[in-house]
């Protein structure tokens, strides 16, 4: 009681005091009190006897005060509560893990989504309960005591809590607690974090509940202590939370073998998709075991025991006897296990890492983030408003309104139209606005300024979450690159060269206005690289093409022509340009240009034409100024007076004054040329090398618009062959003038003075005397012209091969002598002979006609077959008759003496006698195609000799000497026989062949047995009769005409077609002709090779072709090698053809390939 009443007087001498004092001394006071915690003032003055009305007032003016200053600590509170409470509802919102905020009494300050989803109550519900009536009561005693011991910066991780779902059941998970920082008076907090470990507790518990199992039998217990403990350790190390995988995964591994019935034997491997851990000698073997690991993200591992070798005792090492029961449920529970401990380390890790995140992305981002709350206050800002305008993070939350105060002025209109659209919506995407700034230094930045709206699952708006992001930089590009396409434009259009970019990953293209209009495109389009490459002719598109690839995968410029149409149908030429624009090596786009040129192509095109006609024009042109200075020559001017351009270039034509002629002829010239324009006459001028040459000259004179002169020009041309004309008739008194060798009479004093020669040294001089075989049939049917021909390379050959002291003449027709000086023995003859025949063994190709043709040879020798001219000449001249009864293509001296010619005739004779046996014979063919078409219409069946030696024969070479020896009839029926069975090979494999034609020898259609022999053919090979076409010649017809027709009439009893070979080529009688049974004539291929060429062929197939029309005959073109030969007998009503224009004689193996 004491104490009371001092206390109240104490009290009211202290309220009294108080009486007289100030307003302002007042708070302070109140102040005081309440910071030393004085709040019963009142109570004491209440409590007191002595109360006046002047000291309670004064007392409730002190109360009012201490209210106040009260309310103000509130509001600052509230605040800041509003910022933590938004900080944490926007990260707990965007963690994958539950968490929730506690305070020390556990009371349940904030969840996130993944917390209310996991304990499935809504946030309010949170708010209402304690977190320990989230735990089981079992556990809960331990929860509370670790999170009451927290302090300071502590953490505390407490593994597998039971909790409480809200209808749901029980649930286990692995609990977290970390403080959350405070200021010193702010109550601790703590964040949970709570991983779901129900599905793992739960197998573990499995693999316990087996193991007890296990233990509870005694028997099991002593076998199975191997795996108990393997299972315990593996348990143990998996148990490690914070343990790296590499190490706990060896740890398992190195312990599995011991568990298994033969440990010596045992090897273990753990794979997983990013580690795999083995014992020292495993190896996968026959007996192994393995157990798959199923992983969180879908993927799976396995675990593997083997054993190196096979264990004793079990029977045909069989799985069953050797891995027990257990011991598979033993792996099965270690990958179970091994897999939880994965998924929990995974769990962790990404724990770490989304906390990690959002760390970084909040604090080190180059954009400013900010969040504004819907008191339009800012929540947060982040440090990267400091870079961009100068002022902290913490300018902006107390000053809301600074950001509107940095805009640029002529933006702030931009800015109060978004801030009203903002407004107007709180739940809609605004999207982005750019304007300008001012930042504390001055400077002026364009930022791009984001804001979207922030809403709860449950519809609660918490303002607007932005970004204001930098883009002075793109905005100062931006502009150059405006500025930098306005000059290009500009300069274009003066140009009018158009500009283009490509990029090359997603070809889009931007073209100037220019490249519009060179299109003709309407500029509103968006063009792209396909609808650009469309315009171009479509030889230059693939050339454009691929230099375009060449750019983008090689940086490599262009700059071609190419054609192109526009949108209106126009053609242009154009000029592409291009150049890559590298980065690290790369095309990052294409820049180029294009423009219309097609008035310098045209203009080009006609220059060309002129040139050309200037350089190649046979006469000499002169140009020169109206002073006679020479501007311009051409070729022919180079080549008729020896001066090259540059040497005559500024000087006068004077420079090829011969001195001929004397003033008075230049004077007339040059009046003529005044009077008329034009001067036409004869000149002699003076070649470079001195030589005085004969001219033909005309001069004119060239004036422009004005009747200016500006030019004159010569056109020249050298008549010196006139002049030779003359030499050249002295010299063909002499000589053969189709040949160029020797004629008679130079050949007989030649030969007069080799003789003498020859008597006076006592040496031997050889007379070869040569006449052509069968030349007259190549008169007769191809032309005398190609006789000439024919004559002429056949003297070229012959000059080839004799020595310089050697003559050929030519006697008339085709016969040519050769005489041999000084020949040491009589084989030099021969030798020389045999050369020849090998030379006539090659094709003579006159006019597109290629010619086999071949030579008989006499030969005589001085002094033993005569000593005169005249004797020298008819001895040689009968040896020369005497081969071609002999057979032709061969020689023989004025003595008959075997040669080695006759020899090598023997050896081929002997050689064919045995190729049927050898089956060295093989079967070409040849396609006959319909000209309208293509398509097949049959083949000609060709043989040809593989001589092991000789190498491929071709059938001119040993066929006449297979008719001579008896060979031909054997021949014929292996050919025909050979090719039969092809045809049913071919119908076999489905390659239908229409027809087969082959040939028939002169030998073969003279024998009696010809009809049964190709009946009996047919009839082995089983090839229809009419699919069989037989050939023969106008020549051996023509033989024994009789015969011919009979043979012929009996074949097509048959029921085979018949053909006439080489028609035109032979001598075949009209009266003949339409008495034979006849299908086909072939029109030999010397009239088709000059086809469009000849006027002679052309009118020589016409008449061919009418014939075969008026006798009812199908014609058929051999040697078509020109699709204008194909046009022209088409027009003319040929129906078939055969010839290297479609392909060549082939194997049957290469005839489908060759056709398809």
């Amino acid at each position: 009681m004491t104490r009371q009443k001092t206390g109240v007087r104490e009290g009211q001498g202290s309220i009294r005091d108080l009486i007289d004092i100030s307003p302002e001394e007042l708070r302070a006071r109140a102040l005081t009190a309440l910071q030393q915690g004085r709040f019963d003032l009142a109570d004491e003055v209440l409590a007191g006897s002595d109360l006046k009305v002047a000291a309670l007032v004064e007392n409730l003016r002190i109360y009012q005060a201490e209210l106040e200053i009260q309310n103000e600590e509130l509001l600052h509170s509230q605040r800041r509560s509003e910022e933590s409470l938004a900080r944490f509802t926007a990260f707990f919102d965007g963690l994958p893990v539950a968490e929730l905020v506690i305070d020390r009494t556990g009371l349940v300050k904030e969840s996130n989504l993944a917390a209310q989803r996991l304990f499935n109550l809504r946030d309010s519900h949170f708010h209402q309960h304690f977190f320990a009536r989230l735990i089981v009561e079992a556990d809960r005693g331990a929860v509370i005591g670790a999170w009451s011991k927290l302090s300071g910066n502590q953490t505390v991780v407490i593994p597998e809590v039971r909790f409480r779902g809200d209808g749901t059941g029980e649930f286990i998970g692995d609990l977290h607690f970390a403080p959350l920082p405070r200021t010193e008076d702010e109550a601790p907090q703590f964040v949970c974090a709570v991983i779901d470990r129900t599905e793992a507790v739960q197998q573990r518990r499995d693999l316990f509940e087996a193991g007890e199992r296990l233990f509870r039998s005694e028997a099991e217990l002593k076998e199975r202590l191997k795996e108990l403990a393997c299972l315990h350790d593996v348990l143990a190390a998996t148990s490690q939370a914070d343990a790296p995988v590499a190490r706990i995964i060896r740890q398992v591994v190195e312990r599995l073998p011991a568990a298994w019935r033969f440990a010596d034997l045992a090897e273990a491997r753990i794979y997983l998709p990013h580690i795999s851990v083995e014992t020292a000698g495993f190896a996968m073997t026959d007996w192994s075991l393995t157990a798959p690991i199923a992983l969180a993200d879908g993927r799976q591992g396995e675990i593997t025991v083997v054993y190196r070798a096979q264990p004793h005792g079990d029977d045909d090492g069989e799985e069953q006897a050797i891995f027990l029961p257990e011991e598979r449920s033993l792996l099965d529970a270690v990958a179970t296990h091994v897999a939880v401990f994965l998924d929990r380390h995974d769990d962790e890790e990404r724990l770490r890492d989304s906390r990690e995140r959002y760390r970084v992305l909040a604090e080190y981002s180059p954009d400013w983030e900010y969040w504004l709350g819907p008191d339009g206050q800012y929540r947060y800002v982040s440090p990267a408003c400091l870079k961009l305008t100068g002022y902290p993070p913490e300018g902006f939350i107390d000053d809301p309104d600074l950001f509107t105060h940095l805009i640029h002025p002529a933006d702030r209109e931009l800015w109060v139209g978004h801030c009203r659209e903002l407004a107007s919506s709180t739940v809609e995407h605004v999207g982005c606005v750019e304007f300008r700034i001012f930042a504390r230094d001055g400077q002026e930045r364009w930022i791009e300024h984001i804001c979207n709206p922030v809403v709860t699952d449950d519809g609660r708006y918490l303002g607007r979450r932005g970004v204001n992001r930098d883009i002075t930089q793109r905005k100062r590009f931006e502009e150059a690159l405006r500025r930098s396409e306005d000059f290009l434009n500009a300069t274009g259009r003066m140009a009018k060269v158009g500009g283009w970019e490509l990029d090359p990953v997603t070809n889009a293209m931007r073209w100037t206005s220019v490249t519009y209009e060179i299109f003709e495109v309407d500029p509103g389009g968006a063009p792209s690289f396909e609808s650009g490459m469309k315009f171009f002719h479509p030889s230059d598109r693939v050339k454009l093409q691929k230099f375009m690839d060449l750019a983008i995968s090689l940086g490599q410029p262009f700059d071609i022509q190419a054609r192109l149409v526009t949108t209106n149908d126009r053609p242009l030429w154009v000029q592409v340009a291009c150049e890559p624009v590298m980065h690290h090596g790369v095309a990052t786009k294409l820049l180029g240009t294009i423009q219309d040129i097609t008035a310098r192509m045209d203009a080009d095109k006609s220059l060309r034409q002129a040139a050309r006609v200037f350089e190649n024009t046979a006469e000499g042109v002169v140009i020169t100024d109206p002073e006679e200075r020479i501007l311009a020559v051409n070729r022919a001017f180079a080549e008729i007076t020896g001066y090259a351009e540059e040497e005559v270039l500024g000087a006068t034509p004077r420079i090829l004054n011969s001195g001929r002629h004397d003033a008075e002829f230049y004077q007339a010239m040059w009046a003529e040329l005044n009077r008329s324009g034009q001067w036409r006459g004869e000149l002699w001028n003076r070649h470079k090398n001195g030589q005085i040459y004969p001219e033909l000259m005309t001069i004119s004179a060239v004036v422009d618009g004005n009747g200016e002169l500006t030019h004159y020009v010569g056109v020249f041309r050298d008549i010196s062959h006139l002049k030779r004309s003359e030499e050249k008739l002295e010299y063909l008194a002499h000589h053969d003038p189709l040949t160029g060798l020797p004629n008679r009479s130079l050949f007989q004093a030649r030969l007069e003075q080799c003789l003498q020669r020859a008597a006076r040294h006592q040496r031997q001089v050889g007379l070869l005397f040569l006449d052509l075989d069968r030349f007259k049939i190549v008169n007769d049917t191809l032309g005398h012209s190609i006789g000439d021909g024919l004559l002429q390379q056949v003297a070229e050959t012959l000059s080839k091969q004799v020595r310089a002291a050697d003559t050929i003449a030519r006697l008339g027709g085709d016969e040519f002598v050769i005489i041999l000086e000084d020949i040491p023995a009589a084989r030099f003859a021969a030798n020389f002979a045999e050369r020849l025949m090998t030379a006539f063994s090659q094709p003579f190709n006159v006019e597109g006609h290629e010619l086999f043709i071949t030579a008989s040879m006499g030969i005589s020798l001085y002094p033993q077959d005569g000593e005169e001219i005249d004797a020298l000449v008819r001895h040689a001249d009968i040896a020369m008759y005497q081969s071609k009864n002999g057979g032709r293509n061969g020689f023989s001296f004025f003595e008959s003496a075997m040669t080695e010619g006759a020899a090598e005739r023997l050896r081929l004779e002997h050689d064919l006698h045995g190729a049927l046996l050898r089956d060295e014979f093989v079967l070409h063919y040849h396609p006959q195609l319909a000209l309208a078409d293509g398509q097949l219409r049959g083949v000609e069946a060709l043989c040809r000799w593989q001589h092991p030696t000789l190498g491929l024969i071709p059938p001119n070479q040993f066929i006449p000497v297979a008719e001579d020896i008896g060979l031909i009839d054997r021949l014929g029926a292996w050919v025909l026989e050979e090719s039969c069975r092809q045809m049913i090979v071919w119908d076999q494999a489905g390659f239908h062949v229409p027809r087969l034609a082959v040939n028939l020898s002169v030998r073969e259609l003279e024998r009696a047995d010809l009809v049964d022999e190709i009946r009996e053919i047919l009839h082995r090979t089983g090839v229809a009769p009419e699919r069989l076409e037989l050939e023969v010649t106008e020549s051996m017809i023509m033989r024994n005409a009789e015969l011919a027709i009979k043979t012929l009439a009996a074949l097509r009893g048959l029921g085979v077609t018949l053909a006439v070979d080489d028609f035109g080529t032979g001598y075949s009688s009209l009266a003949y002709l339409k008495r034979l049974p006849l299908h086909r004539l072939k029109i030999d291929r010397s009239f088709v090779e000059k086809l469009t060429q000849d006027s002679n062929d052309d009118a020589i197939v016409r008449a061919i072709l009418a014939l075969g029309r008026s006798l009812g005959l199908e014609t058929l073109a051999e040697g078509v090698e020109t699709q204008a030969q194909v046009d022209f007998l088409l027009q003319e009503g040929c129906i078939e053809g055969q010839g290297y224009l479609f392909s060549r004689p082939v194997p049957a193996a290469d005839l489908v390939a060759t056709l398809f």
